[in-house]
């Protein structure tokens, strides 16, 4: 009987299914962070009485983002992307909540929101790390099961892009705001909660790996070792190349307003920016196998050249079609280089290359940002600021199947 007790007591344990918790989280995170998109420009033209303030602190606020994923990559690797992402979730729910603190006792000021969006956009480029960090480490390098965390992972944000803006609306019909604003940290705080549903014995610090060295926090190996090692740096560059998902709403909006004239438009717009790329994701889960990395960035650029030459009809339906396209096929690519990065990536140095990724991806999201202001802040028309974002995107094609080409080679 002892020795059937032994044997029992000796077999391993089952491993917890870290998915659940993990794509819980990025949903309820998503869904307010969808929301925080929105709102927070409406507060800044509130609190300030500018357009091209509200404007300015989006762009800024990109580039506190950046440094902040910049100094990321050291302490995921040294603390562990599971324990840094449930912190930085807790961090963006402390500073957020400040916005609504000050305004419940009559003190919210256009500094208080500055100091607190900032303070947000800072720790953000730490979850930006730790987020996609985290489905490498618990793949542990299985090539279906990192698939289907890509694949689960972008499901989420794509879902949460359609709920979080229609729950911020029903939100902003009560008190005047101050509702949305109060749901925003709550919803960053039960996504940290579940995020700690995702085993810690998969995810833990680089150190922990055999022989790896332990990274100091501000750490720059990751990027000499994507700068020496083409394998790795055809990925990074890729994923910069399709972070084209900044352009849902700016898009959206100035599509609606500028050529459609009728500014509820955007809602179904910027929905067919998140439904297709609901339905790429859904398709890369069951196929994403059968195609080479190389077919799906093809693919990518398709839906960008589709994206350019949407707006062309200048019809609400047309735009719908290219929105859809657009999210479809850029969600396929992004999903199958995330996959080429996480079995390339060496073990103990994933948060150090995945944040030279999302640092390259924050460059691109200002780019663009900066070429869609650029083109409207030339005053000749929303036709010709089109024509202009238009060639951009296809120049960004050209682009995209350079390194479709250069992936082929790579792949010998």
């Amino acid at each position: 009987m002892s020795a059937v007790l032994e044997a029992a007591v000796s077999l391993p344990l089952p491993r917890r299914n870290p998915l659940g918790g993990f794509v819980a989280g990025v949903l309820s995170s998503q869904i307010v962070n969808n929301g925080l998109h929105i709102i927070q420009p409406l507060l800044i033209m509130e609190l300030s009485g500018s357009l091209a303030l509200a404007a300015f602190v989006a762009t800024a606020e990109t580039g506190v983002h950046m440094l902040g994923t910049l100094s990321s990559g050291g302490t995921v690797d040294r603390l562990g992307s599971r324990r840094v992402l449930i912190l930085a979730t807790l961090g963006r729910a402390a500073s957020l909540a400040l916005v609504p603190l000050a305004w419940a006792f009559g003190g919210l000021t256009l500094t208080w929101a500055l100091c607190a969006y900032t303070l947000d956009a800072f720790v953000r480029g730490f979850i930006d790390t730790s987020v996609h960090a985290l489905p490498l480490c618990l793949a542990e390098g299985d090539r279906v099961e990192l698939d289907r965390l890509n694949a689960s992972y972008e499901f989420a944000f794509d879902l949460a892009a359609v709920i979080g803006p229609l729950l911020l609306g029903a939100l902003l019909l009560s008190e005047k705001g101050f509702a949305a604003h109060v749901a925003i940290p709550f919803g960053f705080a039960a996504a940290a909660l579940l995020y700690t549903l995702v085993p810690p014995d998969r995810v833990g610090p680089a150190s922990a790996v055999k022989d790896a060295k332990k990274p100091s926090w501000l750490d720059w190996a990751g990027w000499r070792r994507v700068a020496s090692d083409r394998r790795l740096l055809v990925p990074v560059l890729g994923l910069a190349m399709f972070n084209l998902f900044p352009l849902r709403k700016v898009w959206s909006a100035f599509f609606a307003k500028a050529i459609l004239k009728n500014a509820a438009s955007a809602g179904w717009i910027g929905a067919a920016f998140g439904l297709g790329g609901v339905v790429g994701t859904v398709i890369y889960a069951r196929t994403g196998r059968r195609l080479s990395t190389r077919d799906w960035v093809l693919l990518g650029a398709v839906g960008t050249a589709a994206l350019a030459l949407g707006w062309i009809p200048g019809a609400l339906w047309p735009m719908i079609a290219a929105a859809a396209a657009f999210g479809l096929f850029n969600a396929c690519a992004e999903l199958a280089l995330l996959r080429d990065l996480g079995e390339r990536a060496p073990a103990g140095m994933m948060g150090r290359v995945v944040s030279v990724a999302r640092v390259g991806t924050s460059s691109a999201s200002v780019g663009l940002k900066g070429l869609m202001a650029a083109a409207f802040a030339a005053g000749a028309g929303a036709y010709a600021a089109f024509s202009f974002v238009g060639a951009g995107l296809g120049v960004m094609v050209l682009i995209q199947v350079a390194v479709a080409a250069r992936l082929s080679r790579a792949r010998g």
